[in-house]
């Protein structure tokens, strides 16, 4: 084994450490050695819970299984009212013949609750955009309830031909589909009218708000003008609207072989 002189000199200065020395830990760790705080934040004392021996307290009504054995109703089951099966022994209520409920029905009769095949296709043609432009709002308005009443009581129809049908097939879908179409026409084209007359509208209020003799923030009401016309646009003289105006007649030449008015009549 070969020695030389570097390894001879560190096992003579080789110090054993000491065990009992305490280790100090460097200066930047300290931080994380620190105690936390176990005190709480508030000294007030928890609030204990409610003590009203109450079993269901917190248990939604919806799924509850019932009357407890302990748990006493003010009604009693004997006081609860019971229906009446028997057809003859109901009382009669008296409705009034004009309900409005009666109009989702065929001919306004509860008892047609369906319609024949020659019922569903006794209807017209949906209105057109031309013959909806010479309306008025109200008529459009009256137009359109009717419609969609109209479209209620085919949907209404169809659940109840539906429910009585049940899994099998039954007349009136092929004629039910072309009844509404034509109904859905009519409420399209009304949609289109009044998307015109929207547009002319905001059109003019535009042209109006440039126009500097227009004065949309006047009350008519108040006598306020709307109009309010430029120098020399004002209203004319009375001379001078009347020149150039005859009466009905003059300087017209007079009629070849007149005729009395009795023989000028078929």
């Amino acid at each position: 084994m070969h020695c030389t002189s570097a390894s001879l000199l560190r096992s003579a200065l080789h110090i054993t450490p000491c065990r009992t020395a305490a280790v100090v830990p460097p200066s930047f760790l300290l931080p994380a050695f620190a105690l936390t705080q176990t005190s709480p934040f508030s000294s007030t004392a928890p609030a204990s819970a409610r003590k009203d021996h109450n079993r269901n307290r917190g248990v939604s009504a919806l799924h509850r299984t019932g009357i407890g054995k302990k748990q006493h109703l003010s009604v009693k089951l004997e006081d609860l009212p019971k229906p009446v099966l028997d057809p003859k022994r109901r009382s009669d209520i008296e409705v009034d013949p004009d309900h409005g409920l009666y109009a989702f029905f065929p001919d306004g009769n509860e008892g047609d609750r369906i319609m024949t095949p020659e019922e569903y296709a006794a209807h017209g043609r949906g209105w057109r955009i031309q013959e909806l432009r010479a309306k008025d709002w109200e008529d459009l308005w009256r137009l359109w309830w009717v419609c969609s009443k109209e479209r209620n009581k085919i949907a209404t129809l169809e659940m109840e031909r539906k429910r009585l049908a049940g899994n099998g097939q039954m007349y009136g879908d092929v004629e039910a589909g072309t009844r509404d179409k034509q109904v859905r026409v009519t409420m399209r084209n009304i949609k289109v009218v009044l998307t015109e007359r929207w547009y002319a509208w905001e059109n003019a209020r535009q042209a109006a708000m440039e126009d500097p003799e227009v004065d949309l923030s006047a009350d008519p009401g108040k006598g306020e003008q709307a109009y309010l016309p430029g120098k020399g646009e004002g209203l004319l003289d009375n001379s001078s609207a009347n020149e150039g105006i005859t009466e009905p007649g003059q300087g017209l030449p007079p009629p070849v072989n007149a005729l009395p008015m009795s023989e000028a009549r078929a």
